[in-house]
């Protein structure tokens, strides 16, 4: 039986160098919906929470200028490598910048802001969740477009659980294979999902393997739960979807997409 190691919130910093290796660049429906939302012409986007980049670079390929927030420096470092590679005309369009996404003040106004992949609900609490949309709220421009892409908690969400190793692709700088094992568990007293990522990077025969921990925790919020604090920010003219077809939104939903604006006046 596989012991249950302690979760300890790591951040992403350690994590970084093998973010890329899980979780792919933004392409197919999910770069269709959030394309749609930011509009036909060149809109100035704000994507909270960027990460290695993989959903504001592929809206500057589009034609949008882009900044992309994250408090990791580690992960901003992926982020800005990604940048120096691409056709200068694009990355012309993309800005990266270290700030807090519960409490961030920038110069630019924005027509959208995005909050991607269960990005709010790494926040730690409710009231840093109404900061961070505030902030959204203040940094959009009248009749704005805020975006969030989450889930809905069921009950299978607060049920621990332990995914066995899993292969990923070599890691690129030392060509070493890499496997990640899962360990979740569920903390009722703050009503949050904990996920311990064990990432392996497995050397030589006989050498043991270098380990890369990332442990992070999620709010587990209802669709109800996610549209008040969403209202309660000032935004109107919600909408949610279900997937990235904009189905609508059930309980068994793969996604809970909210869609708001900010009033026009």
């Amino acid at each position: 039986m596989t012991t249950q190691p302690p979760f300890i919130d790591t951040g992403y910093d350690q994590a970084a160098r093998v973010y890329d290796l899980e979780y792919p660049d933004c392409a197919g429906d999910e770069l269709e919906f959030l394309a749609a939302c930011a509009g036909a012409e060149t809109s100035w986007i704000l994507e909270l929470a960027t990460g290695t980049g993989r959903v504001a670079v592929a809206l500057a390929r589009l034609g949008h200028r882009v900044t992309g927030l994250d408090i990791s420096e580690d992960m901003l470092g992926r982020a800005q490598a990604k940048r120096a590679r691409l056709d200068p005309e694009i990355a012309s369009r993309l800005t990266f910048t270290r700030d807090d996404m519960a409490r961030f003040h920038l110069d630019t106004p924005f027509d959208v802001v995005v909050a991607a992949f269960n990005a709010l609900l790494l926040l730690p609490d409710a009231q840093a969740r109404a900061s961070c949309l505030t902030a959204s709220f203040e940094h959009l421009r009248p009749g704005g477009t805020l975006v969030i892409d989450v889930f809905a908690a069921n009950a299978i969400d607060r049920t621990p659980d332990h995914e066995t190793v899993q292969f990923l692709e070599r890691d690129p700088e030392s060509d070493r294979l890499v496997t990640r094992e899962r360990f979740y568990t569920y903390d009722p007293e703050t009503d949050r999902g904990q996920s311990l990522l064990i990432y392996r990077l497995h050397a030589d025969a006989g050498e043991p393997p270098e380990e890369l921990r990332l442990g992070y925790s999620l709010a587990l919020m209802s669709r109800d739960q996610l549209m008040g604090e969403v209202r309660d920010a000032g935004f109107v003219d919600l909408a949610t979807y279900g997937d990235y077809r904009r189905g609508s939104w059930c309980p068994d939903s793969p996604n809970l997409l909210v869609c708001a604006r900010r009033p026009a006046r």
